[in-house]
């Protein structure tokens, strides 16, 4: 082997190693989306995930700030969770909800290793770090004024983002 061909396999090699790490299909994005948008919906103060964008969020933490084995526990956990709720998100809001709650309790009983922690994870943070949850969700501010450590909420008022 001389050294063109060499480069050679090391570029096809590099580009096969980049498609490996490509995480969700299309269809995954899409379950995921309803489910972030089922945990996440709109609310009269503020829209919910879909709104939000947090499939793209939810895609890049997956992809970028998770190792294969996180990523390959989400997509096993939501192919068991396609086949036994088979249309999920053109089911009813409340009907979605029950079922979200009956996963959340079936992972705490699993414990760390269930795929819906992480799902629940990536939705929260892909959904408070968009410029919808950070200033519709939650009052921020760019440049704070004087730290308060302790501050009164009213009523109904939002946590500060």
């Amino acid at each position: 082997m001389n050294r063109r061909e060499a480069v050679k396999l090391a570029l096809v090699g590099g580009a096969v190693a980049a498609c490996a790490r490509e995480t969700a299909p299309a269809d995954d994005d899409a379950l995921l989306e309803s489910i972030a948008d089922t945990l996440l919906p709109d609310t009269p103060s503020s829209p919910g995930a879909r709104a939000a964008g947090a499939k793209a969020g939810i895609h890049l933490l997956l992809a970028d700030c998770y190792d294969a084995a996180a990523q390959r526990k989400v997509a096993d956990g939501l192919r068991d969770f396609r086949a036994r709720h088979a249309g999920f998100a053109s089911r009813p809001q409340a009907e979605r909800e029950r079922i979200l709650r009956d996963v959340d309790a079936e992972a705490k009983r699993a414990g760390d290793a269930h795929w819906f922690h992480l799902a629940r994870e990536l939705a929260n943070r892909a959904y408070f770090s968009s410029e919808i949850g950070m200033t519709r969700a939650l009052r921020f501010t760019m440049i704070p004024g004087k730290w308060v450590g302790c501050t009164d909420l009213a009523p109904g008022q939002p946590a500060w983002g």
